[in-house]
C-alpha cells in the first residue's frame, strides 16, 4: 500500500498577469534601490488590458534617479516585452497606457538612514526548508512546477512568435517519499496560444517542458499529462484576465501546504519587515535542518512596529516546538538588510530588475544570501541527517 505524503502545487508563467505585476514592482525596487540603498518602497502594479496603474510609495535621495517618472514608463514597456509580449502577442509594449497618478515620490535624505533598521509595521514571517537537497529544500510539489513553469517559458522564448504565448499555469500532483525523491503522478498545464496552433503541438510542447523538468536529480517516467482540459486559451495575459501584485502569495511561498504568515515580497524593499523577515526565516529554517533539528522545519518570526529585532521566533521540526539549536540565532533587521542590499549590489541587482526573484519565487534562489550555498551556514550537519542531507 502507497503510504507517501501527496502534495499538489502550481506555479504560473512570466505572462501571467498576476506575475507581470510581481515583475514589475520589483523592477522598480530594483532600481531604486541600485540608486539610493536606504531608499523606501511600498509598491502595488495592476494591469488590465493594455493599461498598467503603479501605485503606492517610493521615498529616496531624487537625486540619485531624478528622472525616475519617465523611466517608470520604460521599465513598465521592458517588464511586458522579456515576460513574451509584443509581435503577435497584445498587449504590445509600446503601446501600453501607464497610469502612474496614485503613486507618491518623496525625497529622503541622509537623516532617512539612521531609521531604516527599525521595523515600520508589524508582521509574522513564516521560512520553510526540508531535508530535500534533491528539491532545493522545497516541498518536492513546489520545486517541480517551478521546473515546468521554467522550461515552458524557455521554448516560449526561443519562438517568440510561434503558435504558444506569454500566459500560462501549471499544477503538479506528487508523492514525497522518504529518501528525499519527489514522484510526480499527474500534471496539467494551460497554455494560451493562438487560433491557428496545432492540438498536437501543443501537447509535444508541454511534454518536452515536462520531461526536461523530470531529467536531472528526480528522473522519472513521464507523469499523466493533462492539455488546456477547459478548452482553447486564446485570450491570455492582461487581455483575458485582470493582474495585481501579490495575488499569487501561496505560490511565492512554499505552496498550500505551508502557512503563509505575512505578507507578499514583491513591491517592497529590503529593509521592509516582511521582505527582510520572510527570506531570514527562510535562512533560519535551512540552518536547522543543517544542524539536524528534523527533516521539516519551519519558523515563524514576529515584528513588531519600531523594533530592531524580532519580538519572537518560533521553531518547528517535524510537528514539535523546539528551541534554535546553539550557533543558529535570528540576525536583527538592520544587519540582515544589509547584507541583503551588500549582496544585492552590482550585478546582483539583475535578480529583481530582471524579475528573476518575482517570476521564479525566493526560497530556493540558490547562490542568494539566505539559501544554503550562501556562506555563512557554519553550522554541521548532524550525522543522523549527514547522509539525506549528501
Amino acid at each position: 500500500m502507497n503510504n507517501h505524503p501527496v502534495t499538489v502545487a502550481e506555479w504560473v508563467l512570466p505572462g501571467h498577469p498576476d506575475k507581470l505585476c510581481d515583475a514589475l514592482a520589483d523592477r522598480i525596487v530594483g532600481e531604486v534601490l541600485r540608486a539610493d540603498p536606504y531608499g523606501q518602497c511600498g509598491i502595488e502594479a495592476a494591469c488590465a488590458f493594455d493599461h498598467v496603474f503603479v501605485t503606492g510609495l517610493i521615498g529616496f535621495d531624487r537625486s540619485t534617479l531624478p528622472d525616475i517618472e519617465e523611466r517608470l514608463v520604460s521599465w513598465v514597456r521592458d517588464t511586458y516585452r522579456t515576460a513574451g509580449y509584443g509581435g503577435r502577442w497584445d498587449p504590445l509594449p509600446e503601446e501600453l497606457q501607464v497610469d502612474l497618478r496614485a503613486l507618491r515620490i518623496e525625497q529622503r535624505g541622509a537623516e532617512w538612514q539612521e531609521l531604516r533598521h527599525l521595523s515600520d509595521d508589524q508582521c509574522i514571517c513564516i521560512g520553510y526548508a526540508q531535508a530535500t537537497p534533491q528539491t532545493g529544500f522545497l516541498p518536492g510539489a513546489v520545486w517541480m512546477a517551478r521546473r515546468i513553469a521554467q522550461a515552458l517559458h524557455a521554448q516560449q522564448r526561443a519562438y517568440p512568435q510561434g503558435a504558444i504565448g506569454p500566459d500560462g499555469k501549471v499544477i503538479v500532483r506528487g508523492e514525497e517519499h522518504e529518501d528525499g525523491r519527489f514522484v510526480t503522478r499527474s500534471v496539467s498545464v494551460s497554455l494560451h496560444h493562438a487560433e491557428d496552433a496545432d492540438w498536437l503541438a501543443l501537447r509535444r510542447h508541454a511534454e518536452e517542458a515536462v520531461r526536461a523538468a523530470l531529467d536531472g536529480p528526480l528522473s522519472a517516467p513521464m507523469p499523466d499529462l493533462t492539455i488546456n482540459a477547459a478548452g482553447m486559451f486564446l485570450c491570455g495575459g492582461p487581455t483575458g484576465d485582470n493582474g495585481t501584485t501579490g495575488k499569487k502569495l501561496v505560490m511565492d511561498a512554499y505552496g498550500p501546504g505551508v502557512p503563509i504568515g505575512g505578507g507578499a515580497w514583491s513591491g517592497k524593499d529590503f529593509h521592509k519587515p516582511d521582505r527582510v523577515g520572510g527570506l531570514l526565516a527562510r535562512r533560519l529554517a535551512l540552518q536547522c535542518v543543517h544542524a539536524g533539528v528534523g527533516r521539516r522545519v519551519r519558523v515563524q518570526l514576529e515584528y513588531r512596529p519600531n523594533s530592531a529585532a524580532p519580538e519572537s521566533v518560533q521553531v518547528w521540526a517535524d510537528g514539535r516546538l523546539v528551541p534554535l539549536p546553539p550557533g543558529v540565532q535570528p540576525v536583527p533587521t538592520r544587519d540582515a538588510a544589509k547584507a541583503m542590499i551588500s549582496e544585492l549590489a552590482g550585478d546582483g541587482f539583475a535578480t529583481l530588475i530582471d524579475g528573476r526573484l518575482a517570476r521564479w519565487g525566493h526560497p530556493g534562489a540558490i547562490g542568494s544570501w539566505w539559501e544554503p550555498s550562501a556562506p555563512g551556514f557554519s553550522v554541521p550537519v548532524s550525522t543522523a541527517n549527514a547522509e539525506a542531507l549528501a
